[in-house]
């Protein structure tokens, strides 16, 4: 009986240790701005994606004025002028993809942030 005794008042001790500690491997506001700070990190490289997408919009929409001298020498619907836009089509495609995916993954981290601080 003595034995019982003292294994139940040794688990409420621990016990009541453990719930009057943190529980968090850190402080919750210290993970709260690690999420915020995530979150722009990813929009930045979700705004870096963006003038990507810009660069290579623009890039194809140039091309025609930097490149074309006239029909006999340049005709337009080539395979040069097809391989060109199909090589910024898949950038600006892919660049896209991932400014989504990063926007996506800053909304995540905001969203933990603020579970965090209690909103």
């Amino acid at each position: 009986m003595k034995k019982l005794n003292i294994v139940i008042l040794s688990l409420a001790i621990m016990i009541s240790f453990a719930l009057s500690h943190n529980l968090y491997a850190a402080e919750p506001s210290q993970v709260a701005a690690d999420h915020l700070s995530m979150a722009k990190y990813y929009e930045g490289k979700a705004a870096e994606q963006e003038a990507l997408i810009t660069e290579h919009q623009q890039m194809k929409t140039d091309a025609k004025k930097r490149f074309f001298i006239n029909e006999k020498v340049t005709p337009t619907p080539s395979a040069r002028w097809k391989g060109m836009e199909d090589h910024c089509d898949a950038i600006i495609h892919h660049a896209q993809m991932l400014r989504t995916e990063f926007l996506e993954f800053a909304k995540w981290h905001k969203a933990r942030a603020a579970e965090l601080r209690g909103q």
